[in-house]
């Protein structure tokens, strides 16, 4: 048999390809608290390597259970041409909006999901039962403007569709009065750098609320590498959002409900991974929504392009059909993320390579390991 890779969050993993198949039936509901896991504080990093490559990875074989603690920027020394990586190029839209709620001044925040056009847009607000239907908000604008939007629909407890009669619901209106959005873990202001260093460098097409964070270890040089051991790769747009970011908040994982995301597959994209399969390449995404895109893409042994959806959430019992291996980022408690990661190495093993982390300082998030 060949082997396979599966890389989680500068986790980087192995697996050998299988007949076997992991049945849903039988398999107990897990409790969220179950993925309650304790990171210490000091191993969350505030600020990022000086390069990008500097982080540190965690390489776990699967049919093995070996692991092993490397450099991220000895990965090309672990591939070869029979590898194929699939990277998300989403970039980050400066979502982060400091707002007034008009009838009572009451300061807030707007979290942009979705530009749907120049005067709507779809937005998670904060203490969001406050903000009802027909509710003004007014908006950053220049000195001396008044510029208001109001909730046109409340789409569920959490999102807001936002109307604007000025069409201000653009890009170069959020690079100018927006932030970008750093996780609510890192507590730090953001800077001019973080512009920088949240976004992949290969990054093209604006949509994404949050950075797909595993992509970020990847600079010039270790493209280069890559580059010369023959590994070939594919960029797919999926918009990062509520689906891949929202904490699980249900007794159980089974009681969780994925928010929909929307990716694209253009028709050179679908070229470039329909012949990868055809030539016996082990497709390697970078990150879980890279994962998650291909996952949702592949049927009846080909990938179609298009623009769609997806709510794919990837439990314990989940056979993967198209991707060979995972790179992903260490996760935070508690997320559709962190069950993603157990779904392909067993809830135990999750565990141990979590608790061998800790163990050995790995520094967490995306600034990091």
């Amino acid at each position: 048999s060949r082997s396979k890779f599966v890389f989680i969050t500068r986790i980087i993993l192995f697996t050998q390809k299988s007949n076997k198949r992991i049945k849903k039936r039988g398999i107990k509901k897990m409790r969220t608290e179950d993925y309650n896991f304790e990171v210490p504080e000091h191993l969350v990093a505030q600020h990022p390597a000086e390069h990008r490559s500097d982080s540190r990875m965690l390489v776990y074989y699967r049919d093995s259970k070996k692991i092993e603690d490397r450099m991220f920027r000895e990965l090309p020394e672990l591939l070869n041409d029979k590898y194929h990586l699939v990277f998300n190029n989403s970039r980050v839209i400066s979502s982060r909006i400091a707002v007034t709620k008009e009838s009572t001044g009451h300061k807030g925040e707007l979290l942009i999901l979705k530009l749907e056009d120049a005067n709507h847009a779809i937005a998670l607000t904060d203490k969001s039962k406050k903000y009802k239907t027909g509710e003004k908000i007014v908006l950053p604008a220049e000195e001396g403007k008044h510029l208001v939007c109001i909730v046109e629909e409340e789409i569920d407890s959490l999102k807001k569709r936002l109307y604007c009669e000025e069409p201000v619901f653009t890009v170069e209106y959020l690079n100018k009065y927006g932030t970008i959005p750093l996780p609510p873990y890192i507590k730090k202001d953001v800077d001019e750098d973080d512009k920088i260093r949240y976004q992949t460098i290969y990054s093209k097409p604006y949509g994404s609320a949050a950075a797909p964070t595993a992509g970020l270890h990847f600079d010039e040089e270790v493209f280069s590498q890559l580059k010369k051991k023959g590994v070939n790769h594919t960029y797919v747009t999926l918009h990062v959002g509520l689906g891949t970011f929202q904490p699980i908040y249900s007794d159980t994982i089974e009681g969780h409900q994925i928010h929909q995301e929307e990716y694209e597959i253009t028709k050179d994209e679908e070229c470039e991974l329909n012949d990868a399969i055809a030539a016996g390449k082990i497709l390697l995404p970078v990150g879980t929504t890279s994962l998650r895109t291909i996952e949702s893409n592949f049927e009846n042994g080909k990938f179609n392009a298009g623009q769609f959806a997806t709510r794919l959430y990837i439990t314990p019992g989940y056979k993967l059909k198209a991707a060979g291996a995972l790179f992903a980022n260490f996760h935070t408690p508690k997320s559709s993320l962190a069950v993603l990661v157990s779904a392909i190495t067993g809830y135990d093993e999750f565990k141990r390579i979590y608790e061998h982390a800790v163990n050995l300082a790995i520094i967490c998030n995306y600034f990091r390991d």
